[in-house]
């Protein structure tokens, strides 16, 4: 006996449209990469770990290609068979336009990286209820930080002693120090580890659940829930 297919009619794709869009499905990749406004959840922020792993593969394979390792290879195999003494191995030269090029590249690699990293941690920083002006508390602070640090050293950053960095660091530098890796850590615990807010918030519908409509309460793009039979 056949059974009849049939297909969702255009009233009822129109009614089930809102609801992917709530859930996340049609967030583009534009917007995902590049875009400030809406929220992602801890799978898109551990994905963007990957993305940024892909794009340094790419920006060291141009970098490398926009240099003449002819004579640094030359003077490393003159040295096969021995203890390679690089003092004695020749740099990397450019290669005048193809050089330029490549630069020019990896310069808009890096500002595009930058862009969206910061769009990344935006848009999760949402997610877990906090405006994008924590990015300067989240990014901005623990560098400002580091930099006091280094500022304060009394010596060699490399030392040979059981802690470089109390050795080093005068007093006002070590609780830069300690305060920019503490916050560097809840920073990852934060955004890497913690869920984002139950439900849609005031920065957009959750990317988990289905953005139902608080009847007190509506947010913008929220979906009015189905009534019962």
């Amino acid at each position: 006996m056949c059974r009849t297919v049939t297909f969702p009619s255009p009233e009822t794709r129109r009614m089930l449209l809102p609801t992917k869009r709530a859930m996340g499905v049609t967030m583009s990749t534009r917007l995902y990469l590049f875009g400030f406004s809406g929220r992602i959840n801890r799978a898109k922020i551990w994905l963007f770990i990957l993305i940024a792993i892909a794009t340094a593969i790419v920006a060291v394979v141009i970098a490398a290609f926009g240099f003449d390792w002819t004579a640094t290879l030359t003077s490393l195999h003159a040295q096969a068979g021995h203890v390679i003494d690089y003092s004695k191995v020749v740099k990397p030269g450019c290669k005048g336009t193809i050089s330029l090029a490549a630069f020019g590249a990896l310069g808009l690699i890096v500002l595009a990286y930058i862009w969206a990293a910061l769009a990344i941690y935006a848009k999760r920083l949402h997610d877990r209820g906090k405006s994008a002006w924590w990015l300067l508390a989240y990014v901005a602070l623990p560098i400002v930080l580091q930099g006091v640090s280094c500022h304060s050293l009394t010596g060699p950053y490399a030392h040979s002693g059981p802690n470089p960095v109390l050795h080093n660091l005068t007093l006002p530098g070590q609780i830069a120090y300690w305060a920019g890796l503490a916050i560097s850590i809840w920073v990852f615990i934060d955004l890497y580890c913690l869920k984002g807010s139950k439900g849609a918030n005031r920065f957009g519908p959750d990317p988990l659940e289905p953005n139902w409509c608080d009847p007190e309460k509506p947010v913008k793009g929220c979906v009015p829930k189905p009534m019962k039979p």
